[in-house]
């Protein structure tokens, strides 16, 4: 590891313990959960959910249950050695006001039989896994894994006799992102097949003398090989940056906000709702897609300020409003090997865009009615906004320096901390320019197996916990079926309300495409 990584390198600070500095897009999320640890819930805290369906291979085999249950367990501890940084936590020390990731070893049976108990934990309810995902869950400080038996419910992939647990992953967003979520469960399903195959054969890892320390991951700047500094060229670039969005900030177009209760000043329960689209309507957007040479994220970013628009309070006269967002990209495929695969999924590995995603709507009059001319223009205007979208995401993909720039886009966007800061923080306020973002995590297919053995695989989902008033949506496709779903705070919005909002995105994309779905 090069000389100037040095503060990003695990070392040992103690017996069994080590730690490293976090890097920017790390301290970024540590900072906001500080901001916002008053409320008793943690910001952006990452939520992640596979449904487990396991096939009784020895009906003559006592307590299948147990048997499920003895495999997870098996399969978290191996997930534990082979991905330990699942098991780090960011400290902060109010002395210097600054934070670590620390790292503390398991080498006896007991060290892990005391992890296990604190991170593995079965959940009695009568409730589904994204039921309770939705129950204000604990948000723990070591990442835990909560294992729920729900409700005998066959869904399509369920059989009789088939025992289901459904997976739910809570994690400060400190330790790891969304697609590394995603990762993380796809290798664990893999484990646990083979666990629950296996049996009582099934061999553990050894943590004797920290085996697990080398496959911990390093941050970003070490994981992508970023320089050490930027050369005068890209320091003039981010100048420029800065510039055009102070400029941005003093334009005179009000900005496109989504309309929230103002009543409530401090968050209430994070909340998730889904829309999923049946494998026909999924399989005619991509084709449709396809054939005019766009994404399905693009489709649905563009569909966002259009919803907006429509649900905005129409005035006497027209009025142009600014639509101002950014876009959120899996870095993995910057980084270098074996970073850039599945061996390391508890890390933060995704960027922000550098400069600001910007769209001007126009909000009709109140009291006009639509035209044949007005229809046409809206369809018109579907594209315009389709096309700035896809501009801006080929712009970001195509920026050969973006990775290097990636931390210093993060340190632009965090948040100061007071001196010293005490405990707890006043709670930030609600925002007065709450918008809509989106978050893609593409072909789960491609990170999640829909069936590993006897065991089938549905409804992978991911989310960080929305403590604001604005709202994030998320786009993922599974199973052939696409699966738009947004993350809202039940103090500012309700869920018919957000609901409501997935399906007029929808509605938009099929009608903006509707020339092009055969």
């Amino acid at each position: 590891m090069a000389t100037h990584y040095n503060q990003y390198a695990w070392q040992q600070i103690e017996q069994r313990v080590w730690q490293r500095s976090v890097d920017e897009i790390e301290r970024c999320y540590a900072v906001l959960s500080k901001l916002y640890e008053g409320s008793g819930r943690m910001f952006f805290a990452i939520t992640g959910h596979i449904s487990l369906s396991i096939d009784i291979v020895d009906s003559f085999h006592d307590d299948l249950d147990s048997r499920v249950d003895t495999a997870l367990r098996n399969a978290w501890l191996t997930l534990r050695h082979d991905h330990p940084t699942i098991a780090s936590e960011v400290k902060y020390d109010t002395s210097t006001n600054e934070f670590t990731k620390v790292y503390r070893t398991i080498p006896t049976i007991a060290d892990q039989q005391a992890w296990i108990d604190e991170t593995f934990v079965k959940i009695s309810t009568d409730k589904t896994g994204s039921e309770w995902a939705n129950n204000d869950p604990p948000a723990p400080k070591l990442p835990t894994l909560f294992v729920i038996t729900p409700p005998s419910v066959l869904h399509e992939e369920n059989r009789p006799g088939a025992i289901r647990r459904d997976l739910v992953l809570r994690s400060p967003h400190d330790v790891i992102d969304g697609i590394g979520t995603l990762l993380l469960l796809g290798n664990l399903v893999k484990i646990v097949s083979k666990a629950y195959d296996q049996g009582s054969s099934f061999e553990l890892p050894t943590f004797d003398n920290g085996s697990e320390l080398r496959n911990m991951s390093p941050p970003f700047r070490v994981a992508a090989n970023v320089p050490k500094s930027l050369t005068e060229t890209q320091q003039r670039r981010l100048a420029n940056v800065a510039s055009l969005k102070e400029q941005q900030l003093a334009s005179d177009i009000p900005l496109l906000l989504i309309p929230w209760k103002k009543e409530e000043i401090t968050p209430g329960k994070h909340q998730r709702v889904a829309l999923m689209l049946s494998q026909e309507r999924t399989s005619t957007l991509l084709h449709a897609c396809s054939y005019i040479g766009v994404t399905v994220t693009h489709i649905f970013h563009a569909a966002i300020p259009l919803m907006m628009r429509d649900v905005q309070e129409k005035r006497s006269k027209p009025q142009t409003l600014r639509y101002v967002s950014y876009i959120l990209r899996n870095e993995r495929a910057n980084c270098t090997e074996p970073y850039n695969s599945a061996k390391h999924p508890a890390a933060l590995y995704h960027s922000v865009s550098g400069t600001s995603l910007l769209v001007d709507m126009t909000i009709p009059a109140v009291g006009s009615s639509p035209t044949v001319d007005q229809q046409q223009s809206e369809s018109e205007e579907f594209f315009r906004v389709l096309q700035e979208m896809k501009q801006f995401y080929h712009d970001v993909r195509d920026d050969a320096e973006h990775y290097q720039l990636v931390p210093y886009y993060w340190a632009s966007s965090t948040r100061q901390l007071p001196p010293a800061a005490k405990e707890p923080l006043p709670i930030p306020p609600p925002s007065t320019q709450p918008s809509v973002s989106i978050s893609s995590m593409g072909l789960i297919d491609n990170i999640i197996p829909t069936k590993a053995g006897g065991i089938s695989v549905s409804d992978p989902w991911v989310t960080g916990e929305e403590l604001r008033n604005g709202l994030g949506f998320f786009l993922g496709t599974y199973r052939g079926q696409l699966c738009l779903s947004a993350a809202y705070n039940d103090a500012w919005h309700d869920r018919q309300e957000v609901e409501t909002y997935l399906e007029m995105c929808v509605d938009i994309a099929f009608k903006g495409l509707k020339s092009y779905i055969f």
